[in-house]
């Protein structure tokens, strides 16, 4: 009792933060989260009431003692100064000794690097290494084999807060019991982050309150030398409610859904301590946090989710990126794979229509929950006659609906999904077909499509390869190929810095028939 007593009196009187918090309703849910584990947690009226005292002293706020519980009115101008400042530490203040400069051509300065391996040059973030390596590829593509020049331009975003989705690690640290983070370079050890210069504000703001109910509910983090534990993983998804906001790190006010991955077996199901450990951090985040996820993962690997353990506890099940052309919503799960990088995948989303002929019949492999194929139907200026969308995975099929559903009745009619490996399905994508998009995965196209489409047997009537590449070298292993055929030449080329300070690029290139 005692240990719980002084957990509460932390709780009210040291979080520096709390000043828009409803006491009352946090000493409540403490006392009710508590409940759900293992060991019941009871704290004296008397206790209460004495933590409640000391905390009108140092807050100033109007408290009203009640039956051994404290209420106290929110303080908006409180909240909205919390949210300010919280921002500006984003934007390149300091928060807790963790220092976050914004400096010129992009820089920046942050005091987990070089020890944390989310980063790997802050300095100059937005020119990675691998960049050269491409300028150089498309400068020596031959003239026969390309109908463009060889300049190869580049996008370069924002170098800070561009990262709309983060999955974070929880263990222990040398100054936390229990902290977020990600792993020191080269090695399973916690670099604990208070503040990430990359990530959008509202996923630090999100990450913070995640913690700080962890700390006070008791909840364990997981251990990788023995499997023990209760919290593996947190995602944050921050995305924006607000109409036309297609590049989500321009929105200081944005919303996030949080997912916890959880150390337990899937056939246990979501358990009172789990909802109510949720509901929690839902509560104090006042309607910031509009969904919450649990992952239900106790294998012993580096995969961070299991497939089939997704269970929707409350609040919005959905998360959605706007196309930047029309505003079409696109949704996604939390298991859905989805760009961090909203301004620069924005820009290729504006980018690509231009190669795409009007009145085309449309191929997206690979196509995720459909956002390239979705932001291609809903461009009147194309006018396409059909997009017929392929994935492996059916988990898509729910997130890809619920945009088909939202499209004006016209649109819904030209869309069809179809559930499939790329490979297994590429003759029949491949007719009454004009364009085909590819997005694959850092392997590449697998080798029978790359046969096929350097085959005599392709259709004629595909005349129009758009690749969407995460990886430079099997994007030249596929390019390499095509062009050797002699039945595609090179007609565009450009990348995307997608995770500045990162050594990584995604490249955009297209393709037409000979």
């Amino acid at each position: 009792m005692e240990a719980a007593r002084r957990r509460i009196a932390r709780d009210v009187e040291t979080d520096d933060d709390a000043g828009h918090a409803d006491a009352d309703a946090r000493v409540t849910r403490a006392h009710r989260v508590a409940d759900a584990s293992t060991t019941t947690t009871r704290v004296d009226a008397e206790s209460v009431v004495g933590i409640a005292r000391r905390h009108e002293v140092k807050c100033g706020m109007s408290t009203l003692l009640r039956c051994g519980t404290v209420e106290r009115r929110p303080d908006e101008r409180a909240l909205r100064r919390r949210v300010r400042r919280e921002r500006r530490v984003a934007r390149g203040s300091s928060r807790r000794g963790v220092r976050v400069v914004r400096a010129e051509g992009g820089s920046f300065e942050c005091g987990h690097f070089p020890a944390c391996a989310g980063c790997a040059n802050v300095t100059d973030p937005t020119t990675p290494e691998v960049l050269e390596r491409a300028v150089e590829y498309f400068a020596n593509v031959p003239s026969t084999s390309r109908t463009c020049g060889t300049t190869h331009t580049t996008f370069r975003g924002a170098s800070t807060g561009w990262r709309c989705k983060a999955k974070l690690a929880v263990r222990t640290s040398p100054t936390a019991a229990l902290a977020l983070g990600l792993f020191r370079r080269g090695t399973h050890e916690l670099e604990p982050i208070e503040t990430c210069a990359v990530s959008h504000p509202a996923i630090n703001d999100a990450a913070r309150i995640v913690r700080d109910v962890c700390v006070d509910v008791g909840v364990e983090p997981y251990d990788e030398g023995d499997g023990s534990g209760e919290l593996r993983y947190v995602q944050i998804v921050a995305y924006s409610e607000t109409r036309g906001a297609w590049n989500v790190s321009t929105d200081v006010d944005a919303s996030t859904c949080v997912a916890l991955v959880w150390n337990a077996p899937v056939a246990n199901g979501l358990t009172d301590r789990m909802r109510a450990v949720c509901e929690e951090i839902a509560s104090r985040s006042h309607g910031r946090i509009r969904g919450m996820w649990v992952n239900l993962q106790n294998a012993k690997t580096n995969s961070i989710f299991d497939p089939v353990g997704w269970t929707h506890v409350l609040g919005e099940r959905m998360t959605f990126l706007e196309t930047p052309q029309n505003e079409q919503r696109v949704y996604y799960l939390p298991g859905s794979f989805m760009q961090a990088n909203t301004e620069a995948y924005g820009e290729l989303l504006k980018r690509l229509p231009s190669h795409v002929p009007k009145g085309s019949r449309v191929v997206e492999m690979f196509a995720g929950v459909g956002s390239i194929g979705y932001s291609l139907v809903t461009n009147e200026n194309l006018d396409v006659r059909s997009v017929r969308f392929v994935e492996s995975s059916s988990a898509v099929a729910e997130a890809w609906e619920r945009t088909r559903d939202e499209l004006p009745e016209e649109m819904r009619a030209k869309v069809s999904l179809r559930v499939a490996k790329a490979e297994r399905v590429a003759e029949e994508s491949t007719t009454d077909c004009d364009v085909l998009v590819v997005d694959p995965p850092r392997k590449g196209l697998d080798a029978k499509l790359r046969a096929l489409l350097t085959s005599d047997s392709l259709s004629d009537d595909l005349q129009t390869l758009i690749y969407v590449s995460c990886d430079l070298n099997s994007f030249m292993r596929d390019a390499d190929e095509l062009m050797d055929s002699k039945k595609w030449r090179l007609a565009h080329h450009e990348s995307f810095v997608f995770f500045p300070a990162t050594n990584h690029i995604e490249t955009f290139a297209v393709f037409s028939r000979r």
